[in-house]
Protein backbone atom coordinates (compact mmCIF):
# COMPACT_ATOMS: atom_id res chain seq x y z
CA UNK A 1 0.00 0.00 0.00
CA UNK A 2 1.52 3.73 -0.56
CA UNK A 3 1.12 6.28 2.25
CA UNK A 4 -0.08 9.31 1.62
CA UNK A 5 3.13 10.71 -0.38
CA UNK A 6 3.66 7.26 -2.12
CA UNK A 7 6.08 5.72 0.07
CA UNK A 8 4.94 2.33 1.11
CA UNK A 9 3.35 2.02 4.58
CA UNK A 10 1.46 -1.09 6.35
CA UNK A 11 -1.41 -2.31 5.05
CA UNK A 12 -4.13 -1.68 7.39
CA UNK A 13 -7.15 0.59 7.92
CA UNK A 14 -6.33 3.46 10.49
CA UNK A 15 -6.73 7.26 10.03
CA UNK A 16 -2.86 8.04 9.83
CA UNK A 17 -0.13 6.44 8.07
CA UNK A 18 3.24 6.15 9.04
CA UNK A 19 6.18 7.66 6.60
CA UNK A 20 10.05 6.72 6.79
CA UNK A 21 12.28 9.59 5.11
CA UNK A 22 15.93 8.65 4.01
CA UNK A 23 17.62 8.20 7.36
CA UNK A 24 14.77 6.23 8.61
CA UNK A 25 12.75 8.63 10.74
CA UNK A 26 9.30 7.71 11.53
CA UNK A 27 6.80 10.36 10.73
CA UNK A 28 2.88 9.43 11.97
CA UNK A 29 0.88 11.54 9.26
CA UNK A 30 -2.46 11.87 8.29
CA UNK A 31 -4.25 13.13 11.68
CA UNK A 32 -5.42 16.95 12.23
CA UNK A 33 -5.23 18.58 15.46
CA UNK A 34 -9.25 18.72 15.38
CA UNK A 35 -9.16 15.43 14.67
CA UNK A 36 -6.81 14.16 17.85
CA UNK A 37 -8.17 16.68 20.56
CA UNK A 38 -11.45 18.76 18.81
CA UNK A 39 -9.58 22.07 18.45
CA UNK A 40 -7.10 24.14 16.68
CA UNK A 41 -3.01 23.46 17.50
CA UNK A 42 -2.61 27.01 17.81
CA UNK A 43 -4.73 26.58 21.51
CA UNK A 44 -1.69 24.58 22.32
CA UNK A 45 0.74 27.24 21.51
CA UNK A 46 -1.36 30.23 23.16
CA UNK A 47 -2.67 28.58 25.96
CA UNK A 48 1.19 27.09 27.29
CA UNK A 49 2.22 30.70 27.07
CA UNK A 50 -0.33 31.88 29.53
CA UNK A 51 0.48 28.84 31.76
CA UNK A 52 4.10 30.08 31.31
CA UNK A 53 3.01 33.98 32.01
CA UNK A 54 1.26 32.46 35.63
CA UNK A 55 3.67 30.64 36.44
CA UNK A 56 6.52 32.31 36.66
CA UNK A 57 6.67 35.19 40.09
CA UNK A 58 7.56 32.91 42.29
CA UNK A 59 10.75 33.13 40.29
CA UNK A 60 10.83 36.61 39.01
CA UNK A 61 9.06 38.04 41.45
CA UNK A 62 11.38 36.87 44.22
CA UNK A 63 14.32 39.75 44.25
CA UNK A 64 11.37 42.00 44.39
CA UNK A 65 9.51 40.96 47.37
CA UNK A 66 12.44 39.39 48.95
CA UNK A 67 13.30 42.63 51.17
CA UNK A 68 10.10 42.78 52.30
CA UNK A 69 9.73 39.57 52.87
CA UNK A 70 13.03 39.28 54.77
CA UNK A 71 12.12 42.83 56.77
CA UNK A 72 8.67 41.46 58.38
CA UNK A 73 10.56 37.69 59.29
CA UNK A 74 13.54 39.37 60.27
CA UNK A 75 15.28 37.51 57.74
CA UNK A 76 19.11 37.70 56.70
CA UNK A 77 19.97 38.25 53.13
CA UNK A 78 21.16 34.78 52.83
CA UNK A 79 18.85 33.08 54.83
CA UNK A 80 16.24 34.93 52.13
CA UNK A 81 17.96 33.71 48.87
CA UNK A 82 18.46 29.89 50.64
CA UNK A 83 14.10 30.12 49.75
CA UNK A 84 15.48 31.06 46.58
CA UNK A 85 17.68 28.17 45.77
CA UNK A 86 15.63 26.35 47.49
CA UNK A 87 12.44 26.98 44.84
CA UNK A 88 14.82 26.60 42.42
CA UNK A 89 16.27 23.20 43.15
CA UNK A 90 12.75 22.05 43.67
CA UNK A 91 11.46 23.80 40.28
CA UNK A 92 14.11 21.95 38.18
CA UNK A 93 14.61 18.48 39.94
CA UNK A 94 10.69 18.12 39.20
CA UNK A 95 11.07 18.15 35.31
CA UNK A 96 12.72 15.24 34.84
CA UNK A 97 10.06 13.15 37.08
CA UNK A 98 7.23 15.13 35.41
CA UNK A 99 8.86 13.91 32.20
CA UNK A 100 9.28 10.52 32.97
CA UNK A 101 5.45 10.12 34.33
CA UNK A 102 4.58 12.09 30.88
CA UNK A 103 5.95 9.77 28.28
CA UNK A 104 5.47 6.66 30.15
CA UNK A 105 2.29 6.59 32.98
CA UNK A 106 -0.90 6.91 31.07
CA UNK A 107 -2.67 8.64 34.05
CA UNK A 108 -0.34 11.49 34.19
CA UNK A 109 -1.43 13.63 31.00
CA UNK A 110 -0.35 16.77 30.34
CA UNK A 111 -3.56 18.71 31.79
CA UNK A 112 -3.24 16.65 35.05
CA UNK A 113 0.87 18.13 35.76
CA UNK A 114 -0.96 22.07 35.11
CA UNK A 115 -3.83 20.77 37.52
CA UNK A 116 -1.98 19.78 39.94
CA UNK A 117 1.33 22.72 39.28
CA UNK A 118 -1.72 25.36 39.59
CA UNK A 119 -2.90 24.48 42.75
CA UNK A 120 0.60 24.18 44.38
CA UNK A 121 1.38 27.18 43.23
CA UNK A 122 -1.76 28.60 44.68
CA UNK A 123 -0.58 27.08 48.17
CA UNK A 124 2.69 28.35 48.05
CA UNK A 125 1.53 31.78 48.09
CA UNK A 126 -0.40 31.03 51.73
CA UNK A 127 2.49 29.38 53.11
CA UNK A 128 4.39 32.51 52.70
CA UNK A 129 1.97 34.71 54.08
CA UNK A 130 2.28 32.75 57.33
CA UNK A 131 5.50 31.86 57.09
CA UNK A 132 7.02 33.01 60.90
CA UNK A 133 10.03 30.63 60.72
CA UNK A 134 12.01 29.87 57.08
CA UNK A 135 11.72 26.24 57.31
CA UNK A 136 7.82 27.10 56.74
CA UNK A 137 8.95 29.36 53.46
CA UNK A 138 11.48 26.46 52.44
CA UNK A 139 8.27 23.79 52.30
CA UNK A 140 5.81 25.66 51.37
CA UNK A 141 6.83 28.44 49.02
CA UNK A 142 10.47 26.75 47.49
CA UNK A 143 9.59 23.06 48.02
CA UNK A 144 5.92 22.96 46.89
CA UNK A 145 5.99 26.10 44.86
CA UNK A 146 8.83 24.74 42.95
CA UNK A 147 7.07 21.41 42.52
CA UNK A 148 4.09 23.60 40.97
CA UNK A 149 6.03 25.89 38.44
CA UNK A 150 8.79 22.95 37.75
CA UNK A 151 5.44 20.67 36.56
CA UNK A 152 4.13 23.63 34.50
CA UNK A 153 7.29 24.95 33.31
CA UNK A 154 8.14 21.70 31.98
CA UNK A 155 4.72 20.60 30.71
CA UNK A 156 4.39 23.86 28.69
CA UNK A 157 7.77 24.52 27.13
CA UNK A 158 7.70 20.91 25.44
CA UNK A 159 4.06 20.86 24.68
CA UNK A 160 5.03 23.21 21.74
CA UNK A 161 7.49 21.30 20.46
CA UNK A 162 5.11 18.64 20.45
CA UNK A 163 2.34 19.88 18.59
CA UNK A 164 4.88 22.45 15.80
CA UNK A 165 7.71 19.69 14.65
CA UNK A 166 7.91 21.86 11.84
CA UNK A 167 8.41 24.97 13.43
CA UNK A 168 9.95 24.95 16.62
CA UNK A 169 11.94 27.91 17.18
CA UNK A 170 10.63 31.24 17.82
CA UNK A 171 7.21 29.15 18.85
CA UNK A 172 9.55 27.85 21.42
CA UNK A 173 10.49 31.22 22.30
CA UNK A 174 7.55 32.77 21.84
CA UNK A 175 5.63 30.17 24.97
CA UNK A 176 9.25 30.65 26.72
CA UNK A 177 8.81 34.23 26.84
CA UNK A 178 5.88 34.16 29.00
CA UNK A 179 8.06 32.50 32.05
CA UNK A 180 9.92 36.32 32.27
CA UNK A 181 7.04 39.47 31.56
CA UNK A 182 4.87 36.78 32.78
CA UNK A 183 6.02 38.29 35.56
CA UNK A 184 6.71 42.34 34.99
CA UNK A 185 2.86 43.02 36.83
CA UNK A 186 3.58 41.49 39.98
CA UNK A 187 7.30 42.86 40.25
CA UNK A 188 5.65 46.28 40.21
CA UNK A 189 3.22 45.77 42.49
CA UNK A 190 6.15 44.06 44.98
CA UNK A 191 8.24 47.44 44.08
CA UNK A 192 5.85 49.78 44.86
CA UNK A 193 2.46 48.23 47.25
CA UNK A 194 3.87 45.25 48.56
CA UNK A 195 4.97 46.31 52.56
CA UNK A 196 3.62 44.72 55.98
CA UNK A 197 0.34 46.55 55.81
CA UNK A 198 -0.83 44.97 52.89
CA UNK A 199 1.56 42.01 53.43
CA UNK A 200 -0.78 38.91 53.39
CA UNK A 201 -3.40 40.33 51.42
CA UNK A 202 -1.33 40.67 48.31
CA UNK A 203 0.26 37.18 48.57
CA UNK A 204 -3.32 35.38 48.86
CA UNK A 205 -4.29 38.01 45.89
CA UNK A 206 -0.91 36.55 44.14
CA UNK A 207 -1.94 33.12 45.17
CA UNK A 208 -4.91 33.26 44.25
CA UNK A 209 -4.97 34.74 40.09
CA UNK A 210 -2.03 33.09 39.24
CA UNK A 211 -2.98 29.22 40.74
CA UNK A 212 -6.72 29.68 40.16
CA UNK A 213 -5.79 30.81 36.45
CA UNK A 214 -3.48 27.78 35.96
CA UNK A 215 -6.47 25.55 37.31
CA UNK A 216 -8.42 26.38 34.71
CA UNK A 217 -6.30 26.11 31.76
CA UNK A 218 -5.20 22.89 32.71
CA UNK A 219 -8.01 21.23 30.87
CA UNK A 220 -8.16 21.73 27.80
CA UNK A 221 -3.91 20.18 27.48
CA UNK A 222 -3.34 17.21 25.52
CA UNK A 223 -0.62 16.04 23.85
CA UNK A 224 -0.26 14.36 19.83
CA UNK A 225 0.47 11.13 19.60
CA UNK A 226 4.55 9.79 19.41
CA UNK A 227 6.20 10.65 16.12
CA UNK A 228 2.74 13.19 14.94
CA UNK A 229 3.50 15.45 11.96
CA UNK A 230 0.95 17.81 10.32
CA UNK A 231 -1.05 16.58 7.80
CA UNK A 232 -0.84 19.31 5.67
CA UNK A 233 2.93 19.42 5.72
CA UNK A 234 5.05 16.57 3.45
CA UNK A 235 7.73 15.94 5.91
CA UNK A 236 10.35 14.43 2.94
CA UNK A 237 9.35 17.54 0.61
CA UNK A 238 9.29 19.83 3.87
CA UNK A 239 13.13 19.79 4.13
CA UNK A 240 13.61 20.23 0.54
CA UNK A 241 11.72 23.42 0.46
CA UNK A 242 12.13 27.34 1.08
CA UNK A 243 9.90 26.24 4.53
CA UNK A 244 12.19 24.84 6.00
CA UNK A 245 15.26 27.48 5.44
CA UNK A 246 16.07 26.78 9.16
CA UNK A 247 16.85 22.72 8.86
CA UNK A 248 19.62 23.64 6.67
CA UNK A 249 21.45 24.51 10.07
CA UNK A 250 18.86 22.40 12.70
CA UNK A 251 18.30 18.88 10.57
CA UNK A 252 16.10 16.58 12.49
CA UNK A 253 16.52 13.49 14.82
CA UNK A 254 18.49 11.08 13.11
CA UNK A 255 16.42 8.65 15.72
CA UNK A 256 13.91 8.91 18.44
CA UNK A 257 16.15 8.25 21.21
CA UNK A 258 15.03 7.34 24.58
CA UNK A 259 17.25 9.22 27.90
CA UNK A 260 19.64 5.90 28.37
CA UNK A 261 20.59 5.88 24.53
CA UNK A 262 20.48 9.57 24.80
CA UNK A 263 23.36 9.97 27.14
CA UNK A 264 25.45 7.20 25.63
CA UNK A 265 26.19 9.92 23.26
CA UNK A 266 29.38 12.55 24.41
CA UNK A 267 26.83 15.46 24.43
CA UNK A 268 24.69 14.96 27.60
CA UNK A 269 27.57 15.39 30.25
CA UNK A 270 29.11 18.73 28.27
CA UNK A 271 25.23 20.11 27.91
CA UNK A 272 25.03 19.85 31.60
CA UNK A 273 27.83 21.33 32.35
CA UNK A 274 27.08 24.08 30.36
CA UNK A 275 23.93 24.54 31.54
CA UNK A 276 25.05 24.59 35.29
CA UNK A 277 26.93 27.92 33.85
CA UNK A 278 24.30 29.46 32.21
CA UNK A 279 21.86 29.22 34.95
CA UNK A 280 23.73 30.44 37.43
CA UNK A 281 24.67 33.63 35.67
CA UNK A 282 20.53 33.89 34.81
CA UNK A 283 19.25 32.97 38.21
CA UNK A 284 21.51 35.32 39.51
CA UNK A 285 20.39 38.32 37.56
CA UNK A 286 16.79 37.18 37.85
CA UNK A 287 16.88 37.65 41.44
CA UNK A 288 19.41 40.17 42.52
CA UNK A 289 19.57 42.96 39.98
CA UNK A 290 17.04 44.46 41.66
CA UNK A 291 18.49 44.97 45.52
CA UNK A 292 21.87 45.81 43.60
CA UNK A 293 20.40 48.84 41.78
CA UNK A 294 18.69 49.71 45.66
CA UNK A 295 22.22 49.22 47.13
CA UNK A 296 23.76 51.68 44.46
CA UNK A 297 21.26 54.16 45.35
CA UNK A 298 20.53 54.60 41.34
CA UNK A 299 17.23 55.61 41.77
CA UNK A 300 13.40 54.32 42.08
CA UNK A 301 12.81 54.56 38.38
CA UNK A 302 16.03 53.29 37.42
CA UNK A 303 15.53 50.47 40.04
CA UNK A 304 11.77 49.63 39.07
CA UNK A 305 13.21 50.47 35.61
CA UNK A 306 16.11 47.83 35.28
CA UNK A 307 14.24 44.88 37.46
CA UNK A 308 11.15 44.88 35.41
CA UNK A 309 13.09 45.62 31.95
CA UNK A 310 15.48 43.16 32.73
CA UNK A 311 12.08 40.54 33.07
CA UNK A 312 10.36 41.58 30.05
CA UNK A 313 13.20 41.88 27.44
CA UNK A 314 13.88 38.48 29.05
CA UNK A 315 10.23 37.22 27.76
CA UNK A 316 10.70 38.96 24.53
CA UNK A 317 14.22 38.08 23.74
CA UNK A 318 12.92 34.09 24.08
CA UNK A 319 11.67 33.85 20.18
CA UNK A 320 14.38 36.23 18.90
CA UNK A 321 16.57 33.82 20.39
CA UNK A 322 14.45 30.84 18.64
CA UNK A 323 14.81 32.78 15.62
CA UNK A 324 18.45 33.35 15.51
CA UNK A 325 18.74 29.62 16.20
CA UNK A 326 16.93 29.06 13.18
CA UNK A 327 19.41 31.35 11.23
CA UNK A 328 22.31 29.99 12.84
CA UNK A 329 21.94 26.96 14.56
CA UNK A 330 21.17 26.13 17.86
CA UNK A 331 25.08 25.84 18.41
CA UNK A 332 26.24 28.89 17.35
CA UNK A 333 23.06 30.83 18.59
CA UNK A 334 24.02 29.85 22.04
CA UNK A 335 28.23 30.74 21.54
CA UNK A 336 26.96 34.35 20.37
CA UNK A 337 23.92 34.63 23.29
CA UNK A 338 25.73 33.05 26.19
CA UNK A 339 28.73 36.20 24.94
CA UNK A 340 26.59 38.51 25.10
CA UNK A 341 25.26 38.15 28.57
CA UNK A 342 28.64 37.12 30.15
CA UNK A 343 29.57 40.54 28.74
CA UNK A 344 26.41 42.37 29.87
CA UNK A 345 26.34 41.02 33.08
CA UNK A 346 29.95 42.23 33.92
CA UNK A 347 28.62 45.93 32.22
CA UNK A 348 25.76 46.21 34.84
CA UNK A 349 28.19 45.69 37.59
CA UNK A 350 30.57 48.67 36.19
CA UNK A 351 27.73 50.96 35.24
CA UNK A 352 26.28 50.40 38.86
CA UNK A 353 29.62 50.60 40.87
CA UNK A 354 29.54 54.66 39.04
CA UNK A 355 26.23 55.05 40.15
CA UNK A 356 25.38 55.82 35.56
CA UNK A 357 21.32 54.85 36.26
CA UNK A 358 20.72 54.83 32.23
CA UNK A 359 23.66 52.92 31.29
CA UNK A 360 22.80 50.13 34.09
CA UNK A 361 19.25 49.68 32.84
CA UNK A 362 20.68 49.90 29.12
CA UNK A 363 22.78 46.96 30.34
CA UNK A 364 20.21 45.54 32.55
CA UNK A 365 17.96 45.20 29.17
CA UNK A 366 20.24 43.25 27.24
CA UNK A 367 21.65 41.12 30.02
CA UNK A 368 17.53 40.26 30.55
CA UNK A 369 17.10 40.12 26.35
CA UNK A 370 19.90 37.35 27.16
CA UNK A 371 19.59 35.94 30.06
CA UNK A 372 16.33 33.51 29.53
CA UNK A 373 17.77 32.26 26.18
CA UNK A 374 18.75 28.47 28.04
CA UNK A 375 15.30 27.80 28.25
CA UNK A 376 14.78 28.22 24.74
CA UNK A 377 18.20 26.94 22.93
CA UNK A 378 18.78 23.83 25.03
CA UNK A 379 15.41 22.24 24.77
CA UNK A 380 15.73 22.91 21.38
CA UNK A 381 19.34 21.61 20.91
CA UNK A 382 17.79 18.21 22.80
CA UNK A 383 15.06 18.12 20.49
CA UNK A 384 16.78 18.53 17.32
CA UNK A 385 19.59 15.81 18.18
CA UNK A 386 17.55 12.91 20.14
CA UNK A 387 13.96 13.67 18.91
CA UNK A 388 10.75 14.44 20.15
CA UNK A 389 9.63 10.89 21.68
CA UNK A 390 11.39 11.15 24.63
CA UNK A 391 12.10 14.59 24.87
CA UNK A 392 10.35 15.73 27.77
CA UNK A 393 12.16 13.36 29.88
CA UNK A 394 15.28 13.87 28.16
CA UNK A 395 15.73 17.48 28.65
CA UNK A 396 14.83 17.24 32.12
CA UNK A 397 17.94 14.90 32.56
CA UNK A 398 19.86 18.47 31.22
CA UNK A 399 17.25 20.93 32.95
CA UNK A 400 18.30 19.32 35.98
CA UNK A 401 21.73 21.20 36.25
CA UNK A 402 19.13 24.31 37.14
CA UNK A 403 19.54 23.11 40.64
CA UNK A 404 23.35 23.77 40.89
CA UNK A 405 23.03 26.77 38.66
CA UNK A 406 20.45 28.11 41.27
CA UNK A 407 22.54 27.52 44.34
CA UNK A 408 25.00 29.41 42.72
CA UNK A 409 22.37 32.64 42.13
CA UNK A 410 20.87 32.38 45.13
CA UNK A 411 22.50 31.23 48.17
CA UNK A 412 26.02 31.57 47.17
CA UNK A 413 25.80 34.78 45.49
CA UNK A 414 24.49 36.03 48.78
CA UNK A 415 27.47 34.62 50.52
CA UNK A 416 29.69 36.06 48.41
CA UNK A 417 28.04 39.51 48.51
CA UNK A 418 28.11 39.29 52.10
CA UNK A 419 31.38 38.15 53.26
CA UNK A 420 32.94 40.41 50.92
CA UNK A 421 30.24 43.70 51.76
CA UNK A 422 30.18 43.97 47.83
CA UNK A 423 27.85 42.95 44.71
CA UNK A 424 31.68 42.66 42.74
CA UNK A 425 32.90 39.29 42.61
CA UNK A 426 29.24 37.73 42.55
CA UNK A 427 28.88 39.52 39.20
CA UNK A 428 32.11 39.03 38.20
CA UNK A 429 32.16 35.06 38.56
CA UNK A 430 28.37 35.47 37.09
CA UNK A 431 29.60 36.89 33.71
CA UNK A 432 32.45 34.42 33.61
CA UNK A 433 30.32 31.67 34.11
CA UNK A 434 28.41 32.72 30.99
CA UNK A 435 31.51 32.97 28.73
CA UNK A 436 32.43 29.63 29.89
CA UNK A 437 29.17 28.15 28.62
CA UNK A 438 29.58 29.87 25.06
CA UNK A 439 33.26 28.64 25.02
CA UNK A 440 31.70 24.85 25.77
CA UNK A 441 28.59 25.17 23.37
CA UNK A 442 31.33 26.52 20.92
CA UNK A 443 33.77 23.27 21.17
CA UNK A 444 31.58 20.28 22.29
CA UNK A 445 28.23 20.68 20.42
CA UNK A 446 28.35 19.96 17.18
CA UNK A 447 24.99 17.45 15.89
CA UNK A 448 25.55 13.87 16.90
CA UNK A 449 26.80 11.92 13.80
CA UNK A 450 24.86 8.65 12.60
CA UNK A 451 27.67 6.64 13.93
CA UNK A 452 27.38 7.81 16.79
CA UNK A 453 23.03 7.65 17.11
CA UNK A 454 24.09 4.08 15.76
CA UNK A 455 26.42 2.83 18.49
CA UNK A 456 24.34 4.13 21.19
CA UNK A 457 21.19 2.78 19.96
CA UNK A 458 22.50 -0.81 18.85
CA UNK A 459 20.41 -2.95 17.43
CA UNK A 460 17.11 -0.61 18.02
CA UNK A 461 18.65 1.58 15.52
CA UNK A 462 17.42 -0.43 12.62
CA UNK A 463 14.60 -1.73 14.52
CA UNK A 464 12.74 1.41 15.06
CA UNK A 465 11.64 2.57 11.48
CA UNK A 466 9.47 -0.40 11.58
CA UNK A 467 8.33 -0.79 15.40
CA UNK A 468 6.55 2.55 15.92
CA UNK A 469 4.04 1.75 18.79
CA UNK A 470 0.36 2.58 18.04
CA UNK A 471 -0.47 5.30 20.53
CA UNK A 472 -3.86 6.52 21.05
CA UNK A 473 -4.02 10.27 21.09
CA UNK A 474 -3.83 11.67 24.09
Amino acid sequence: MKGVFGLATAVQARPYQLVRDATGRVFRVGESPRDIMGYSRLVMLFLPWIGMMLASTLEYGWGAASATVAHEYHWSLTTAFWNYSVYVAFEAGVSYFNGRFRERATWWKPKTAMLVGGILVAVAYFFLAHSTAPWISYAGYAALGGMGSGMVYSTCVNTVGKWFPEKKGWRTGFVDGGWAYGAVPFIILYATSFNVHDFISILYLTGAILGGGLVIISFWFKDPPKSWWPKEVDPIEFSKTKAAWSLKHNPPAIRQMNTRQMWRTSKPPWMVLEFLFIAGTSLFGVGFYYPFAVAMHLGSVAIIAGATGFAFTDGIGRPLVGLLSDLVSRRWAEVIVYSCLGLTTIGSLVAGRAHLAVLFVIFALLSGGTSGSLFVLNPLMVSDYYGTDHQTENYGTIYAAKIVGGIYGGVVAAYLITGTGSYTWAFIVGGLMALAAAGIAAAFFAPPTEAEVRKAMGDEFDKQSELLAETPPA
